[in-house]
């Protein structure tokens, strides 16, 4: 890898480390709080949801890479552009696809 592509890609896995983290710290506060004024009991019933939408993000982002790996490998687009591009276009297709089996999840 180039080193402009090395840091862009190191650059978006720490966001990733980072985001999930306040995710996981921001639901945990909420639920604590929850429980603090009696609005839900200690049992927590979606324990397996953020696991579920952390495994969906990075199978998508893994996706991302393979595929930008692929395009950049048979065209002369460089890496710099495509790598970071498909990241956020399979993310983003990550996030949707959770929320929609999250949605009919509840239903």
């Amino acid at each position: 890898m180039n080193d402009p592509v090395a840091i862009v890609v190191m650059a978006l896995i720490a966001a990733v480390v980072f985001s999930v983290f306040y995710i996981i710290k921001s639901k945990h506060i909420e639920r604590m709080a929850k429980i603090e004024s009696g609005m839900i009991d200690e049992e927590f019933k979606d324990s397996g949801t953020i696991l579920l939408n952390i495994g969906i993000l990075l199978c998508s982002l893994a996706t991302g890479i393979f595929v930008s790996y692929l395009v950049s490998a048979y065209t002369e687009i460089p890496e710099y552009v495509i790598i970071p591009g498909f990241l956020l276009l399979f993310g983003g297709i990550g996030f949707l696809v959770s929320y929609n089996i999250n949605k009919k999840k509840s239903n």
